[in-house]
């Protein structure tokens, strides 16, 4: 017996991959639509970072796997890896940059669409939540190194995090680990970072006193000025006031707190590493605690904006792994089987 599948049927890891690619399309040319010199003059800005930038992470990418898996042959690995995944790879990071441009032109329309509004209640359901403001709660633990550990989780390992797991990703030979976790962060980026983004217009702690016009969060200020290395957050916080005030479209432009991009992705990025491997997934939830811990202490965000970034990415990583998996399971059965 002879089960054949039909001419011209597509893989479902091919299948889900182009829903992805018109899915990423229309929320590009929304982003581009909406507006329009904003959009190009972020490209270009992403495209000149992306260019110095992805080759060394690439680079040091594939190194380090030939390091691990090369075994004898560590060379012949990395060039047989380039050459197997290249376009792959290429293809990618394409929708991400293009994605990461557009996400950056909507963060940036937010106020123009909808005004700050959300943070006197943001504020108000944090104490009711903890008793107290959750930034208080971390300051217990101040101290100048601990700070350095924080700040540079916060500032500086999270986007290695991000765009080192986007580019394993990209070369990962699992195909439908792939373009579940690529589907994964499109939804993160349109859904938290666009659409909950827009309803929950916010600033955060870190901007209260501009935006709002009180002086709630005095203590929170005084706190991290009194650290040495305060400099972490004062300086990309006065770079992103600057861009707001003057209507820049500079890079990493846009202010918004809830929710919280940085919690998502360390959270999606949790979720990757223990699909893995045990021991990843404890370092990933490890570095995902710290940076929802860091959201509350540098005053970017609000305690709740990470709960919603939590809950919702477990949601979107929970239904990604549903439909793919089980189709792709069908898709086995009907292969030809001689018997």
């Amino acid at each position: 017996m002879l089960l054949i599948a039909e001419a011209g049927d597509y893989s479902p890891s091919t299948k889900w991959s182009l829903r992805l690619a018109f899915f990423l399309a229309i929320y590009v040319v929304c982003a581009s639509a909406i507006s329009p010199q904003s959009f190009l003059h972020l490209t270009l800005v992403y495209a000149q970072k992306f260019a110095a930038g992805i080759p060394i992470l690439f680079v040091a990418g594939v190194c380090s796997a030939a390091l691990i898996y090369g075994r004898g042959e560590p060379t012949r690995y990395a060039v047989d890896l380039v050459r197997a995944r290249w376009r792959g790879c290429l293809m990618v990071l394409l929708f991400f940059f293009a994605s990461l441009t557009a996400f950056s032109t909507y963060k940036m329309a937010i106020p123009s669409v909808v005004p700050f509004y959300a943070d006197n209640w943001l504020a108000d359901l944090d104490e009711w939540l903890h008793g107290t403001a959750p930034w208080e709660l971390t300051h217990k633990l101040d101290g100048n190194i601990w700070s350095i550990v924080v700040f540079n989780s916060y500032e500086v390992i999270w986007f290695f995090q991000w765009f080192g797991t986007m580019l394993f990703v990209s070369l990962w030979s699992d195909k439908i680990g792939r373009v579940r976790y690529l589907w994964a962060a499109a939804l993160t980026l349109s859904i938290l970072g666009t659409v909950l983004a827009l309803a929950l217009a916010s600033v955060g702690p870190i901007y209260y006193h501009q935006f709002v016009g009180e002086d709630r969060f005095n203590g929170l200020n005084a706190a991290i000025d009194g650290l040495d290395y305060s400099h972490m957050v004062r300086e990309p916080a006065a770079y992103l006031l600057t861009a707001y005030q003057s209507g820049r479209p500079d890079l990493g432009g846009g202010i918004s707190a809830m929710p919280s991009m940085h919690v998502a992705f360390a959270t999606l990025n949790a979720y990757l590493l223990s699909s893995l491997n045990l021991w990843l997934g404890v370092l990933g939830w490890m570095f995902a605690a710290l940076i929802m811990y860091g959201s509350v202490y540098t005053g970017w965000h609000y305690a709740v904006d990470g709960y919603v970034s939590i809950i919702v990415v477990s949601v979107i990583w929970w239904a990604t792994g549903r439909q793919p998996a089980q189709i792709e399971t069908q898709f086995a059965i009907r292969q030809p089987i001689e018997g």
